[in-house]
């Protein structure tokens, strides 16, 4: 939910280059059609190099994730003078990533010298983003909930949800094997 707040521009270049970079995913917020949409496709790279960790793993580093760049993203919308803004799309790149990790059971890791990793096959990656995509548009409970706090944390767990919401509609396809 896009939220009108006091504007508090980041006046140190060096915080602007920063905050703004990682908020916007390296810019990828400044597209000028669908920048969430963008930015969930740079969460694909960021799901695939996850999957290559146990699931305990990637868990740990996406919560530290959330948690430690809540702040960033926040100031970010501050400097915007919006909630959410729509060039905030770091938190489409988590929620991408949870999407994908639900394709754990399609992945192989080999015990190779050179860490084989069969990646998934694109249509189930394609099958992970739309449903990501319709979750984080139409937020089922509770990714409604977060996304009316006026925070950063806010802004990054409804993309959070929507991905978990997602990995389990793909890790059931991958369960019956319609993916």
């Amino acid at each position: 939910m896009k939220k009108k707040i006091e504007a508090t521009p980041i006046k140190n270049p060096a915080a602007k280059f920063g905050i703004l970079g990682l908020s916007t995913a390296l810019g990828a917020g400044y597209a000028p059609i669908a920048p969430g949409t963008v930015g969930s496709l740079l969460g694909i790279p960021f799901g695939l190099w996850l999957l290559q960790y146990p699931g305990w793993m990637a868990g740990i580093i996406i919560g530290v994730l959330c948690f430690v760049t809540a702040p960033i993203v926040e100031r970010a919308c501050h400097h915007w003078g919006e909630m959410d803004s729509g060039k905030v799309v770091w938190d489409e790149v988590i929620g991408m990533a949870i999407a994908l990790l639900g394709l754990r059971g399609v992945v192989r890791l080999e015990k190779l010298d050179v860490g084989g990793f069969v990646a998934p096959s694109w249509e189930s990656i394609i099958v992970a983003f739309i449903a990501f995509r319709i979750f984080d548009i139409f937020k089922p409970f509770p990714a409604k909930t977060f996304d009316q706090k006026d925070s950063g944390l806010g802004v990054i767990l409804d993309d959070v949800v929507a991905g978990l919401y997602a990995a389990l509609l793909v890790w059931s396809l991958v369960k019956i094997n319609w993916i």
